[in-house]
């Protein structure tokens, strides 16, 4: 069986000071291929420069909500340069995280950032990579005002079943799932992984976070699809293979990697 991680971190200090073997380890697992998602503008070289070395690699370009301090006004025009320029698989990671503030006026930056960054993904034909905590309300508010229809992911989706049925049914977005999964008291998150419609799941690890239960390591890395995939073949009632198949044509067909 083959996967895709759909959202990882390689450039982290964490992963890429050991990537040879990171990537080794994954290959052995049958994770071969890789979306490695930017945050901030900074970043942006890093995240290409790691696209051109590994073809295995492909890269997302956005300014992240949860590092709203470190983003200035240029950093979009920073952005839209590699937009013109590389060919990135996806504007991300973007989105809105109201969980880390309930300040109003940093709300108003994050959704000014968020709206100019889909703006850029519709102009561009692109899909977006989500972040989204405690506002998927306002998320799905905002696709729908700008009529997004290049679709996406929903990064770590955490939400209900009927925000998720709005993000699949209206938006045409897929729903990641990773290591929250393996834990047993995540269980409205299981039960959604197991009900929903296996088109609209793809797997990732938000390496080097979101730890899987009882991880060893100080750090996820994208081998761990494995598990979490186990996890997946456990909770649905389709065979292993198709499951894993249909994940990596969920990936493929949503990010446009062929």
């Amino acid at each position: 069986m083959r996967f895709i991680d759909s959202h990882c971190h390689l450039d982290f200090d964490q992963l890429s000071s050991i990537l040879p073997q990171v990537l080794a380890d994954a290959t052995a697992q049958g994770v071969t291929e890789f979306v490695v998602p930017s945050v901030t503008a900074k970043n942006l070289a890093a995240v290409n420069q790691l696209s051109h070395e590994h073809c295995s690699i492909h890269p997302a370009f956005g300014l992240h909500p949860c590092f709203m301090h470190a983003h200035q006004p240029n950093h979009i025009d920073i952005l839209i340069t590699y937009l013109e320029k590389f060919q990135p698989c996806a504007v991300g990671e973007i989105g809105l995280d109201f969980f880390i503030t309930q300040d109003s006026v940093h709300k108003a930056d994050q959704l000014q950032l968020f709206k100019q960054q889909l703006s850029l993904a519709k102009q561009f034909s692109l899909p977006v990579i989500l972040h989204v905590r405690k506002a998927h309300d306002d998320v799905l508010q905002c696709l729908k005002k700008i009529k997004f229809d290049q679709g996406g992911i929903v990064h770590a989706f955490n939400a209900s079943k009927v925000q998720a049925e709005r993000y699949i049914n209206e938006f045409n977005f897929k729903l990641g799932f990773g290591g929250a999964l393996t834990h047993q008291r995540a269980t409205k998150l299981r039960e959604l992984a197991s009900s929903l419609p296996l088109e609209s799941l793809v797997l990732e690890t938000d390496a080097p976070d979101m730890p899987l239960v009882n991880m060893l390591e100080s750090y996820n890395q994208p081998a761990n699809i494995s598990l979490i995939a186990q996890t997946l073949f456990e909770l649905r009632k389709e065979s292993k293979e198709k499951i894993a198949e249909q994940l990596w044509l969920n990936t493929y067909e949503c990010l446009r990697l062929a």
